[in-house]
């Protein structure tokens, strides 16, 4: 007759523990695999000749990607669409872009600033949020600008584009002080100098 096993909740708890930790792992380095054979992967689906570059548009939602893709395009800008952070970082290996418009309703995307602010400075970030909160942390981890929800206002965005493109703002002032879009950075065409001066 076999003995019956005695329920052990501490050696339980320490399983489950485990069970946790290497499914964390697993997708971390999941992750880390598809980001570095992002640049292969994409170079296999559409030749880096296919890239458009200049401006890189990072969303799952077709709807968001739709709605900025009107703007850029009325405005003559090219741009690039991929819906995760792994193979937008990949792109930006590939190609080169002036700006990167990602989508962080849903995901926060930290990587991409992070990836931005050590390989490419040059590249400036709009980052699309849900709430404040949200907005304030982008701007700490350094995006040039946000939009509040995707329902934002195209007209915002065109401002933003003036701004850091064409204008070559280095950060939206405003934004970077906790203050709404006023467009006053391209209506009166203030450069970083005026900013620096009303400090």
């Amino acid at each position: 007759m076999r003995r019956s096993k005695k329920p052990n909740p501490e050696l339980d708890s320490r399983v489950n523990q485990a069970k946790r930790q290497m499914r964390d792992v697993r997708r971390r380095l999941n992750w880390k695999a598809d980001e570095a054979l992002a640049p292969l992967n994409i170079h296999k689906e559409n030749t880096i000749s296919g890239l458009r570059g200049e401006v890189l548009i990072v969303s799952r939602h077709g709807d968001v990607r739709d709605k900025i893709r009107s703007v850029l395009e009325s405005d003559n800008y090219r741009c690039d669409f991929v819906d995760r952070t792994a193979k937008a970082i990949g792109v930006m290996k590939l190609a080169k872009y002036q700006l990167v418009i990602m989508d962080c309703t849903r995901y926060y995307r930290g990587d991409i600033l992070e990836y931005v602010k050590r390989y490419q400075p040059h590249i400036k970030v709009i980052t699309i949020v849900r709430d404040g909160y949200r907005a304030r942390q982008a701007m700490r981890h350094g995006s040039y600008s946000f939009l509040l929800g995707r329902n934002f206002d195209p007209e915002q965005l065109r401002t933003c584009l003036i701004s850091s493109l064409r204008l070559k703002h280095r950060v939206c002032w405003l934004q970077e002080h906790g203050e709404n879009c006023n467009r006053s950075c391209i209506n009166s065409y203030q450069t970083d100098e005026d900013f620096l001066d009303l400090d």
